[in-house]
């Protein structure tokens, strides 16, 4: 039995996975780099800069790719044909940047959309939040005063002097000396 492939899940930069995937080379711990671990290594958005890529000269994206891979952390005869490898992979870039300005205008609407509804839904919830803490029962004023303080505690006493048992306390007073 064979799966038909329907669009409706299709990416809409689909057409950039073959440069994002694609291996640039070797690292030197021995696993295989990606273009796409190129770019978020530099903290880069890869599709947003592989799109970018589609739209400018091949020239200027082998530099800039060359560039990029050089940075990394590859064994030397990667890093030697880094401007042989960025060549090879501006080969797999889409050629119909017509559509690629599309999704690079949808995201960027996208993200105005974002930060205007984002303030929206803040202050809704910040209002909505106010209100519910005004319709909060708040204890009422009727409460007899008995209820509402607590009662008081009884005074502390304190323990009287008491004599002791081979004769009557004697209280500490100074004692001055005789004037002659």
């Amino acid at each position: 039995m064979q799966a038909t492939r329907s669009d409706v899940f299709a990416l809409k930069n689909a057409g950039l996975d073959a440069i994002l995937y694609a291996d640039v080379g070797a690292e030197v711990n021995g696993s295989t780099l990606t273009t796409l671990s190129v770019l978020a290594r530099l903290g880069k958005d890869p599709w947003a800069e592989a799109a970018r890529w589609a739209t400018l000269p091949k020239a200027a994206v082998i530099e800039s790719l060359a560039q990029s891979i050089t940075q990394m952390p590859l064994v030397p005869s990667g890093l030697a044909g880094a401007r042989d490898s960025a060549a090879r992979l501006v080969q797999l870039l889409p050629t119909n940047t017509q559509s690629l300005r599309q999704i690079g205008v949808a995201k960027s609407e996208t993200a105005t959309l974002q930060w205007v509804l984002l303030p929206i839904l803040y202050f809704a919830f910040a209002g909505w939040m106010m209100l519910a803490m005004s319709l909060i029962s708040k204890p009422s004023s009727d409460v007899p005063a008995q209820i509402a303080q607590p009662a008081a505690m009884p005074a502390a006493t304190h323990p009287v002097p008491r004599s002791s048992p081979k004769g009557p306390a004697i209280a500490a007073t100074p004692v001055t000396p005789a004037r002659q």
